[in-house]
């Protein structure tokens, strides 16, 4: 396999490509923050705004099992380009939507290619870094995914005052302003990868070589916990601060904790990362984190107590989960990493539509939120092990192609 060497520009490209991360991150998650109006508008009820969701992150997944293999054929920065380009036109239709079907249909349009940008700027932030230090600028990179949700919501909930369709408009152009930022970022060119022209089952099955197929499964599994998990918990942390006797206005903290604790748990293990790698380290992260959850489970301390807690979850849990881009970049080489990335973001996202519905049975079924904290734990657990066990089948399939 030829040696990988960075291309220039690489300081640039990872600023660029965290911008574009950014962008991705508040579009995905942007109807989470209109939901409210929406219902109010349009009289919506709960069960279709779940559905709303489900298509944003139903097209995200099929984005990214399609559009990744894709880009190892035709070029990162062209798919990236393209992607973001679907998803620029259908954020800014949304302003013009007239109902709920409409809607749905734009946001599943946009889901799709935002979810095909995401293996593309892995791929080529892995193309930027050096070599020694490839897993931590990737981690570093996908930090802009959730600091954008972060961002994009607290400007969001400012912002109501103009209307839906105002900013939908807003968050469309600011898709295009990513789309010209991803027109100016550096690329190896494709002849210089040793698949590039191959035939697209090739490319498909050229990630599951050497002895990949198995490493790939335990992360598809790793990350589908870690989401389920993850997903879970912002859709009902609310509920159990509620149950601890917050306001609700206090309640509303939990979802941006948990998300502002995973990006401080990536920014500080990032360093560790590029030392160590991210197999292990992550592995004790979420075993870690599902200990915590555990603990905030059983213990009834207050709710400003419980927030607490929420960060700390946050920053084992979600920093594991921004640590699964750079295992990706480290497990596929540069030839089938956007298919490997794409394949492993796709599967894992599955995650994300689970994780809410699994929450919404067990509601439905009374469990008290404390209990649901409980067994939130057990997906924690399942994701330390299935990163373990990508580790150790890694370890195994190099030293037996050595």
């Amino acid at each position: 396999m030829t040696p990988e060497t960075t291309v220039p520009g690489s300081r640039s490209g990872t600023v660029k490509a965290f911008f574009i991360a950014m962008v991705d991150g508040y579009d995905t998650l942007m109807i989470a923050f209109l939901a409210p109006m929406l219902v109010e508008m349009w009289q919506l009820s709960h069960a279709q705004i779940g559905v709303l969701f489900a298509a944003g992150y139903s097209g995200a997944v099929i984005g990214g099992l399609a559009l990744g293999p894709l880009g190892d054929r035709w070029g990162r920065k062209v798919m990236l380009i393209a992607s973001l380009a679907v998803a620029s036109v259908a954020t800014l239709l949304c302003a013009l939507a007239s109902g709920f079907e409409s809607l749905l249909a734009l946001r599943f349009v946009a889901g799709l290619g935002l979810g095909g940008a995401i293996p593309a700027i892995i791929a080529l932030t892995a193309e930027f870094a050096k070599p020694g230090r490839r897993s931590g600028t990737v981690t570093l990179m996908y930090i802009g995914y959730p600091l954008g949700a972060v961002v994009g919501g607290a400007v969001t909930s400012a912002l109501l005052h103009v209307g839906v369709a105002s900013i939908f408009l807003g968050a469309g152009i600011l898709c295009l302003v990513a789309t010209g930022v991803a027109a100016t970022m550096p690329e190896r060119p494709l002849a210089q990868r040793s698949h590039a022209g191959s035939g697209m089952f090739t490319m498909f099955t050229a990630q599951f070589a050497e002895g990949r197929l198995l490493p790939a499964i335990s992360l598809w599994l790793g990350l589908f916990s870690t989401l389920v998990l993850t997903y879970f918990l912002v859709s009902w942390t609310p509920s159990i601060l509620l149950a601890e006797g917050a306001d609700p206005k206090l309640a509303t903290l939990g979802p941006v904790l948990l998300n502002l604790g995973g990006i401080f748990g990536a920014l500080t293990t990032a360093g560790a990362v590029n030392r160590f790698g991210p197999y292990y380290l992550n592995a004790f992260l979420a075993f870690l984190g599902a200990l915590a959850i555990l603990a905030v489970g059983q213990l009834s301390v207050g709710p400003h107590a419980t927030l607490a807690g929420f960060f700390v979850i946050g920053f084992l849990l979600l920093g594991a989960q921004l640590n699964f881009p750079a295992m990706t970049a480290d497990l596929f080489p540069e030839a089938v990493r956007s298919a490997g990335g794409g394949w492993t973001a796709g599967v894992g996202r599955l995650g994300s539509i689970a994780g809410p519905l699994i929450g919404g049975v067990l509601i439905s079924a009374h469990f008290e939120p404390r209990a649901l904290m409980s067994f939130a734990a057990v997906p924690g657990f399942a994701a330390a092990l299935a990163v373990l066990a990508a580790a150790l089948l890694r370890r195994n399939a190099r030293t037996a192609s050595d």
